[in-house]
């Protein structure tokens, strides 16, 4: 339940004259200590809500001072909090206009922020130069966040047999995905784009749809329009794929960007055609100093020879960015009947960085399937996709414990309860836990100690897997901050069936489960079992 404080300086103020004269005043306090209250209130509408236009000059002032970065992603539909909205924009908005330099915003606001711009000061906000977008995925009664959607589900089974490799979550997880393409395209027109220079889509600001080949277009359009202004892009796309080679490498060749310096692109679900869209694009980008690619590429359909690797990086995109001063990256090359390679091959390609700078894996699934992973060191990456038992996960220097998203495939080996026991220590801010693995566990009599705590874990998603993955979360781990549960029904019934107490405690706050199919017959069993769920 989305929690916050509002504090209203007129209550507070009253009451403390109510108070023994030799106890300190609010308004007494200096503007330091002021500002540390102020800055303890989430989010800044609220706080500027009950400070601006109250008629206390100094706290108005002091409120003003720090209004050059905005937050309008901290309501949800049903959130006691969504009118306060209305006035922001009526009574705080002309006060605050010409102190806006960043503004963060859910992207259902950006009608309204469109709108009064209009009405008020020519479609612009005078000193605007960063901009970011973000969805902002909340249950419309809680306004808890979340990954899972359900019509994603459904797609699922049919994107698991044609790419196996291909992930799946949280891109699926949308709301209005086409609402959300229009309303991208109508910010991109708006007059409030001219004073950009700074842009950013977040990553659960994807663009724009899964269904929709334009997507790449969209981001080709961005660079196209605002590039003469850009300073610094940051953008997620889901879906790159060159429907119309010709149109799209005409639009590349035309884009300008003299002035970006720094730019971060994040494709996590597998490019179609890296060679023809993300290469170019990268090469007409030569005044960038500070790059980041995370970027997840299928080889085959994309033409390669090979796994990507030190000598595509330098060949295909650093001999063209010359002002290069930091290069960060994480690349998983996919192929099907992948050509076996030595990791020591991979290894070499980057001779000419620094050893303990670059690292990599390789696997071969016993699906016919092999991919490599590059990626720089320190990691910078806060996900990680299709993590086998042979990839370096777990090292003295934990490299990997900022991530927050991990699916986790193997198909020649189990997971077995040391490993998970050690991604609860090494990865102490996961939050987003997929697992695929069929294979049953070998070392469950081994097993000494229960209740392996993953304190962070938000979201489970347990489809594919062998029986003993379910008793090894449900039953053998302590999942405090479980709300979304997606989980194949018959192991799903199973579980219902046993009725651990453990189990009965770790489902006893999900607030989302997804199965493949329905559960109309067993529904009863499954409310009784997840009382807070819907299903």
């Amino acid at each position: 339940m989305y929690t916050s404080i509002l504090i209203s300086v007129e209550h507070i103020t009253s009451t403390m004259n109510c108070l023994s004269k030799d106890n300190v005043q609010f308004l007494d306090l200096p503007d330091e200590l002021i500002l540390i209250i102020m800055n303890k209130v989430k989010s800044r509408v609220l706080l500027l809500n009950s400070i601006i236009t109250i008629g206390n000059n100094r706290l108005e002032q002091l409120a003003l001072d720090n209004c050059h970065s905005i937050d309008l992603t901290f309501d949800y539909v049903q959130s006691p909090y969504e009118t306060l909205i209305q006035r922001f924009y009526s009574h705080i908005m002309p006060h605050i206009i010409d102190n806006i330099q960043s503004l963060t915003i859910n992207i259902r606001h950006i009608p309204d922020i469109i709108t009064f711009a209009q009405k008020n000061y020519n479609g612009t906000l005078p000193n605007l130069t960063h901009l970011k977008i973000m969805i902002g995925r909340q249950y419309d009664q809680t306004g808890t966040p979340y990954t899972l959607d359900t019509i994603g589900m459904e797609l699922y089974r049919t994107f698991r047999r044609s790419k196996p490799l291909l992930p799946i979550i949280p891109q699926f997880a949308r709301r209005d995905g086409r609402i959300g393409s229009r309303i991208l395209s109508t910010v991109r027109c708006s007059p409030l784009m001219r004073s950009i220079i700074s842009f950013e889509l977040y990553d659960d600001c994807i663009l724009p749809v899964v269904s929709n080949p334009e997507e790449f277009d969209e981001c080709v359009c961005l660079l196209s329009q605002l590039g003469s202004q850009l300073s610094s892009f940051t953008i997620s796309i889901v879906y790159v794929y060159a429907y119309n080679s010709d149109i799209i490498i005409s639009r590349i060749a035309s884009i300008s960007c003299p002035y970006l310096k720094q730019l971060t692109m994040k494709i996590y679900q597998n490019i179609i055609h890296y060679e023809q869209c993300i290469v170019p694009l990268l090469q007409r980008l030569s005044n960038v100093e500070y790059l980041t690619l995370l970027l997840a590429i299928d080889g085959t359909t994309s033409r390669l020879n090979n796994f990507v690797n030190g000598f595509d990086l330098e060949k295909d995109i650093l001999s063209y960015m010359r002002h290069l001063r930091q290069f960060n990256f994480h690349i998983r090359t996919i192929f099907e009947n992948a050509t076996h390679i030595e990791i020591d091959t991979i290894r070499q390609s980057f001779m000419k960085y620094q050893q303990e700078s670059v690292d990599c894996a390789v696997d071969f699934f016993n699906n016919n399937y092999g991919q490599c992973q590059i990626y720089s060191l320190p990691f910078i990456g806060n996900r990680l996709d299709f993590i086998s038992n042979r990839f370096p996960l777990f090292n003295m220097t934990k490299t990997f414990s900022m991530v927050t998203m991990l699916l986790l495939f193997d198909d020649v080996k189990p997971f077995e309860n040391l490993f998970f026991a050690r991604i609860a220590r090494d990865l102490s801010h996961l939050k987003t836990l997929e697992l695929f693995n069929e294979l049953e566990q070998q070392e469950k009599t081994k097993v000494t100690t229960n209740n392996i705590e993953f304190t962070h874990l938000s979201t489970l998603i347990l489809f594919d897997i062998h029986m003993d993955y379910a008793e090894q979360f449900l039953y053998r781990s302590h999942l405090p901050s479980l709300i979304e549960l997606a989980i194949h029904e018959d192991i799903l019934l199973a579980i219902i069936t046993q009725d651990q107490q453990q189990a009965r405690n770790n489902c006893s706050k999900v607030e989302h489960l997804v199965t493949l199919e329905t559960l109309d017959d067993s529904i009863d069993s499954v409310r009784n079992f997840f009382p807070l769920a819907f299903h």
